[in-house]
C-alpha cells in the first residue's frame, strides 16, 4: 500500500498526540491537585481566624492560664501546618512547571508535525490539479506546440 507522503505524516500526528495523552493529563492532574492544595490552605488559615476570635470572644469573659497556654499550643500547631501547607504548594507549583513544560514541548511538537502534514498535502492537492489539468490538454490536444531548437 502506497500512502501519500501527507498520510504517512497524518499518522505520526496520530501517534505522536496519543503518547502525548499522559503528558496532558499530569498536567491537567497537577493543575487540580494545586488547587485542592491552595484550598486546604486557605480552609487552615479560615479556621486559625476563627479559631483567634472565638477565642478572643471567650478570653474577654476571663481565660484561665491553662486554657491560654492550650489556646497558644493549638495555635503554634496550627500555625506549623499552615507552613508546611506553604511548602506543599511551592512543590506542587514547581511540578505543575515541570508538567506545562512537558505538555508545552508535547504540544509545539504536534503543531509542527501537523504544519508539515498541512504543507504536503496542500503540495499533493496542487500536483493532482495540475496533472489533472495537463491531462486534460493533452485530451483535447489544448497542448502547445513544442518548439524544437537546434
Amino acid at each position: 500500500m502506497n500512502l501519500k507522503r501527507s498520510q504517512r505524516m497524518q499518522k505520526l500526528v496520530d501517534i505522536e498526540t496519543q503518547q502525548s495523552q499522559p503528558v496532558v493529563a499530569k498536567f491537567k492532574a497537577d493543575q487540580v491537585a494545586l488547587q485542592q492544595q491552595e484550598q486546604a490552605l486557605l480552609n487552615l488559615l479560615t479556621y486559625r481566624e476563627e479559631y483567634t476570635e472565638k477565642f478572643k470572644a471567650q478570653g474577654n469573659a476571663g481565660a484561665s492560664a491553662f486554657k491560654m497556654h492550650d489556646f497558644y499550643c493549638f495555635l503554634q500547631k496550627l500555625d506549623d501546618a499552615i507552613v508546611q501547607q506553604r511548602q506543599v504548594l511551592v512543590n506542587l507549583a514547581q511540578e505543575l512547571e515541570h508538567s506545562r513544560l512537558a505538555w508545552q514541548r508535547a504540544h509545539q511538537r504536534i503543531e509542527a508535525l501537523q504544519q508539515v502534514t498541512d504543507q504536503s498535502d496542500q503540495q499533493e492537492k496542487t500536483h493532482a490539479r495540475k496533472q489533472s489539468q495537463r491531462q486534460l490538454e493533452e485530451r483535447f490536444g489544448l497542448m502547445a506546440p513544442e518548439v524544437f531548437s537546434t
